[in-house]
This record gives structure tokens, sequence and C-alpha cells, in this order.
């Protein structure tokens, strides 16, 4: 008589079934560490576009004084005016020579 122990199914999958959890944390693990890096690489991208979007900003802006200069400039001379060579300036500060007593 050959008696055989019912053999429990649930040991037989045990294994595979951490070695298939295990796999599954290695790629999930992979997969989240490849997607931070792609958003920092596309961070660093972003940060160097505003950047050199800024340049462009001030140097526009450089421009834009210049040219305004210019067209007051020549707005003023089509008006008949002209530069003042003698010119009087007001001191704003007190004088020291008279003295109330």
């Amino acid at each position: 008589m050959n008696k055989t122990l019912p053999t429990n199914s649930y040991h037989n999958l045990i294994t595979p079934a951490c070695i298939l959890l295990v796999l599954a944390g290695v790629f999930v693990y992979i997969y989240f560490l490849m997607s931070s890096v792609t958003k920092v690489v596309i961070q660093k991208e972003q940060n160097q576009t505003v950047n050199e979007l800024r340049s462009e900003i001030a140097r526009l802006e450089s421009d834009y004084i210049i040219a305004k200069h210019n067209i007051n400039t020549q707005i003023a001379n089509i008006d008949g005016l002209a530069i003042n060579q003698n010119k009087i300036f007001i001191n704003d500060k007190p004088r020291r020579d008279f003295v109330m007593q």
C-alpha cells in the first residue's frame, strides 16, 4: 500500500510567485528611475530655454530704449528745440553765508 500525502498546490506556487514579485519590483523600480531621470533632463532643458528667452528679452529691451532715445532726440530737433549751452544749475543746499541772528 502506497500512501501518498495530499500535496498542497499552494506550496508549489510560492516560489514562482516570489520570483515574479521580485522581477515585477525590479521592473517597476527601473521604470520609475528612468521616469525621474527624464523629468530632470526635461526640467534642465526648460530652464535653459527660459534663460535664453530672458536674455533675448533683455537685449530687445535695450534695443527699445536706444530706439526710444533716438526718437525723442529726433522729435526734439523737429520742434526746433536746441541744446542749451548756457545752463543754469540751481543748488538746493542752503547757503552758509546768510545767518539769522
